[in-house]
């Protein structure tokens, strides 16, 4: 085995160091052979000042290679590994050597490094499987060590290791330099670099697992992988996009940003209320929006007052130096949306820190008709409310907890949030750029977005013509942008891969390493990036809203948070009354003195 360090005649002034997972450069090329040395293990110049050792690029194979070989056993000379002038030519191949070259200085007699380990018997030498030769044999069954399918055909075979490949897998490009797919050059090399191990790596045209030790192609960039069987495919990628923006009557998801989703309630109660009218008793308990509501069917306790949102008054009724990720500001307690300057009038109760946008106070439909609800078309509806903002129903078609308003199916008691309600039955998505998506329940699917299952109790997107994409419904409530959050200084816009990006990315919150496979949102100033679960968890609850409780001793102003561990190694949360640890759930915090008990308890003991 060799040293991480070397001293080889092919560099002499300076000692190399061998770099196993380095990020190289498009253009770095290996000294020896001419090849890329992109995802290959590789020795390079410990001195950084001169030019020339800056760009010395050394394979560790090539560092192996034999310094002698004895091309014919009737020869009586034997080639030596040589530095060669740019003058000398292979006598096989007919190409300028370019460096070194295996080299009889008597017969002037040259064979680069390629052709030295090909010979006109079928035996090769290849960087897949560098230690030993690889035999070609005629069609027989096998499994390729490669590619990893099992196929009858021709095959290189090392019989020392009895390893099998195929013989066009063998013979497979080093580089597709435009490959249709991509935007960047792919390298083909032999196991996936340990520093992208930590997650599962998809191949992005087939969709299937990359699995670590097989061979692929892959752009260092962008931690883009491609199968060797997919790399040929002629899927052009621009064409499908000019195709698919040209179908403008489908919702775009990702929405454009939070204030969006409230924009798409809005249109759809416009529509459902155009279809619905005059079908009897009016689809609205209140026409105006008046200057003070004093009974409101969600909050009859005190008057809601009409308010103006201002970007100076945004946190005035925030009094709570409230250290929980999930504070944006105004939330509404029926949407549970940002009130924002996109819809500046909004009813308030102080007293309770109650906040409902002018529209949900007003024009929410009190009743959906048969067919009103896409998701459950075979029955009506009716608006209804948590009893308590600390009571939570679970939203039968994205499966989150919730304590905003929702509709009830009078049928069969099936509680749907507002923003599930109206969400469109065929959207466009971004991360599917070919073919709409049809909503469908999901029969335990992968979401191709988050990676995680979805059971059949969610409803979810899905691309009938495809058949292999699929998104989780929570997933679209993501926004494209994100203005206003507590971790940047600047907006936040959600990336899509492939992401532009060499090396690893790691989350500002957590701490812990991205998969840049995945979603992820991305700070250009600050550069700094985040899992997009961590900077905002899309659960339907509002969260700031307070309670007093009287532990006997003290009386406490508890405030309904969110607490999340931010790293896996981090302790749980207990709960003072019950002793329960939680990595992540509500909790009633005292932010005098820390108290803090899980919602389950208050629940138990408020009598529930």
């Amino acid at each position: 085995m060799l040293s991480t360090t070397l001293k080889h005649f092919s560099h002499p002034e300076h000692v190399l160091r061998l770099e196993e997972d380095n990020v190289f450069g498009d253009n770095a090329k290996c000294y020896a052979c001419n090849k890329s040395v992109i995802g290959f293990p590789t020795y390079t110049c410990t001195n950084n000042f001169y030019v020339d050792c800056k760009s010395f690029y050394l394979h560790k194979n090539c560092a192996q290679l034999p310094t002698q070989i004895v091309r014919d056993e009737q020869d009586p000379h034997p080639l030596t590994l040589l530095a060669r002038g740019r003058d000398s030519v292979c006598d096989i191949c007919n190409d300028r050597v370019i460096t070194l070259s295996y080299a009889c200085e008597d017969c002037d007699f040259d064979v680069c490094v390629v052709c030295a380990f090909i010979s006109e018997q079928g035996v090769i030498r290849h960087q897949g499987h560098a230690k030993h030769t690889l035999t070609l044999q005629r069609q027989a069954l096998f499994k390729c060590d490669a590619c990893y399918e099992k196929t009858e055909d021709y095959s290189y075979v090392c019989f020392t290791c009895n390893f099998w490949i195929h013989k066009r897998c063998a013979f497979s490009p080093p580089i597709i330099p435009a490959p249709s797919y991509h935007h960047h050059p792919v390298i083909l090399i032999y196991s996936i670099p340990v520093m992208h191990r930590k997650f599962i790596r998809y191949c992005p045209i087939c969709d299937k697992r990359v699995l670590p030790f097989c061979w692929f192609y892959y752009c260092h960039k962008c931690t883009f992988f491609v199968h060797i069987k997919c790399a040929s495919s002629t899927v052009n990628e621009i064409e499908e996009n000019e195709n698919f923006d040209s179908r403008r009557d489908f919702v775009q998801f990702p929405l454009p940003s939070e204030e969006s989703l409230l924009d798409l309630i809005i249109s759809h109660c416009g529509k459902l209320r155009t279809v619905i009218q005059g079908e009897g008793e009016n689809s609205t308990t209140i026409v105006n929006d008046p200057r003070v509501i004093y009974e409101h069917w969600s909050h009859r306790e005190h008057p809601l007052e009409m308010q103006q949102f201002t970007e100076n008054g945004l946190h005035d009724d925030d009094d709570n130096d409230n250290d929980d990720d999930d504070k944006r500001g105004l939330i509404c307690d029926g949407c549970i949306q940002p009130i924002t300057s996109s819809h500046v009038s909004y009813y308030a109760c102080k007293q309770c820190r109650f906040f409902l946008h002018s529209f949900c106070a007003t024009k929410l439909p009190q009743h959906l008709p048969v067919g009103g609800c896409p998701f459950h078309p075979q029955h009506s509806f009716k608006l209804n409310k948590v009893c308590r903002f600390y009571d939570f129903f679970l939203c039968g078609v994205c499966s989150y907890f919730s304590n905003g308003f929702y509709y009830q199916c009078e049928a069969c008691h099936m509680k749907i949030e507002i923003r599930c309600a109206f969400l469109p039955t065929r959207i466009r998505h971004k991360s599917h750029k070919r073919h709409s998506l049809v909503q469908r329940r999901a029969s335990d699917k992968t979401c191709s977005v988050s990676r995680l299952l979805i059971d059949g109790s969610r409803l979810g997107y899905a691309c009938e013509t495809c058949n292999n994409f699929h998104i989780f419904i929570g997933c679209v409530f993501y926004p494209t942008r994100m203005m206003k959050h507590r971790y940047d200084d600047h907006p936040i816009t959600l990336r899509h891969p492939p992401f532009f990006y060499e090396g690893v990315i790691y989350c500002e919150i957590c701490e812990e390493q991205v998969n840049n496979q995945l979603w992820l949102y991305h700070c250009g100033k600050c550069d700094h990036s985040f899992h997009y679960t961590c900077l905002r968890w899309y659960e339907s609850v509002k969260v700031g809203r307070t309670i007093k409780y009287n532990t006997g001793n003290q009386i406490h102003t508890l405030t309904l948070v969110l607490k999340r561990t931010t790293r896996r190694k981090s302790l749980p949360y207990l709960c003072v009354i019950c002793g329960q640890g939680y990595k992540w759930h509500y909790f009633f915090e005292c932010f005098g003195c820390g108290y803090l008990a899980c919602v389950f308890c208050i629940r138990w003991l408020h009598g529930e």
